[in-house]
């Protein structure tokens, strides 16, 4: 595959939907969230970039196009498009079983269903592993030393002999612990680090600029973030302060991992979705509902890193993303060829609102005009 020679052209303009701001502007007032952005990319490649509300509330810092947030959860979709270069490449298949490639980590043998779980159940959140990140332990440790950087047994060890979600390939559970594997696999098959990998073959190659490995707790133009997750968490109500965030969010890695402006994510739904990355057997992987993976939410399904959404414009792919402080959705409408993303400076917007038919609503107010 050559890697550099697929990009997606992308012209700006500066003529903005009325009808957009309008909403964006209505959707901060009366949901009561801090700020939020919205890019669109239309099939001609023109890209619309919007904000609404404030980066910092308190300073009455308005948000802008360049903001970068958390993107949470969208980070897996890097570490799929990663894995299925490897699997182009031969070098690795959706049925090998993961642990035959660490026989030298004899502490791999606490992680539960270790021995029966494939690359392919990785991909798919059909392993039944337990979500590292919702055990108490990992976020006592955030709070003690939210400088701590964390190695691959650090995040895994607070799973370790825990009971299985369910026996390996035969149901479906969303699990961060599933990328966090994936990250292991890439770097001991490319023995590169995994963000030197994705900066080399995703970020550079693509002029994500405004994408940024979540390696530090100071990121580039970061917005404030506002939270309202339970005292349980240990997580303050402003989770930015002075541009930095409050611990190191290199936790997150391969489960996520990445921050970006919206535009930037607009551009990587359209790069994904559309193959850029990988071959078109790749993309068909990502876009096919897995056999576990009908209806897991409501009229969600699930491919192999990527959601598939029924939607009012027809089937599309994306996916959503979490940080403490941070709300984000990536999609692809197909039938439209149009590519869309939004960002909320807070964690409780999914309390508030629906992102997915608010993103229908913003698709719908675009494609009118």
């Amino acid at each position: 595959l050559l890697f550099f020679n697929c990009k997606t052209t992308v012209t700006k303009i500066q003529n903005l939907n009325p009808e957009i701001i309008a909403t964006l502007n209505a959707v901060v007032t009366n949901k009561n969230i801090p700020g939020i952005t919205f890019s669109i990319i239309r099939k001609n490649g023109q890209i619309e970039n919007y904000a609404a509300g404030f980066s910092d509330v308190e300073k009455k810092f308005k948000l802008n196009k360049d903001h970068t947030f958390f993107s949470g959860s969208i980070g897996k979709t890097y570490a799929a498009a990663l894995t299925m270069q490897l699997i182009d490449k031969k070098q690795i298949q959706l049925s090998d079983v993961f642990i035959n490639y660490f026989p030298d980590h004899e502490w791999l043998a606490q992680v539960p269903n270790i021995n029966d779980i494939t690359i392919g159940m990785l991909l798919q959140h059909t392993s039944g592993l337990p979500r590292y990140v919702l055990k108490p332990e990992i976020w006592k440790q955030i709070d003690e030393d939210p400088n701590k950087t964390w190695t691959y047994k650090d995040r895994l060890s607070v799973i370790f002999n825990d009971k299985a979600v369910h026996e390996a390939g035969k149901s479906w559970s969303y699990s961060d612990t599933n990328y966090i594997l994936l990250g292991m696999l890439i770097e001991k098959i490319t023995q590169n680090d995994y963000y030197d990998l994705a900066d080399y073959q995703l970020l550079k190659p693509y002029n994500l600029n405004q994408t940024y490995p979540s390696l530090k707790r100071n990121i580039s133009n970061l917005a404030v973030g506002y939270s309202k997750m339970p005292v349980a968490f240990l997580v303050p109500e402003k989770t930015v302060e002075g541009g930095s965030y409050f611990f190191n969010p290199q936790l997150e890695w391969t489960g996520g991992g990445m921050a970006s402006s919206t535009k930037d994510l607009a551009k990587w739904a359209k790069l994904y979705y559309t193959g850029k990355p990988f071959s078109a057997e790749a993309l068909a992987m990502i876009t096919t509902e897995n056999s576990k993976g009908h209806h897991i939410m409501e009229t969600n399904s699930y491919g192999m890193g990527s959601f598939i959404y029924e939607t009012k414009h027809g089937m599309a792919f994306g996916h959503s993303g979490f940080m403490p402080g941070f709300n984000s959705l990536f999609i692809y409408y197909p039938d439209l060829d149009i590519a869309a993303a939004i960002q909320i400076n807070c964690d409780y917007a999914g309390d508030v609102l629906n992102m997915n038919e608010l993103m229908d609503d913003l698709i719908s107010k675009a494609i009118q005009n």
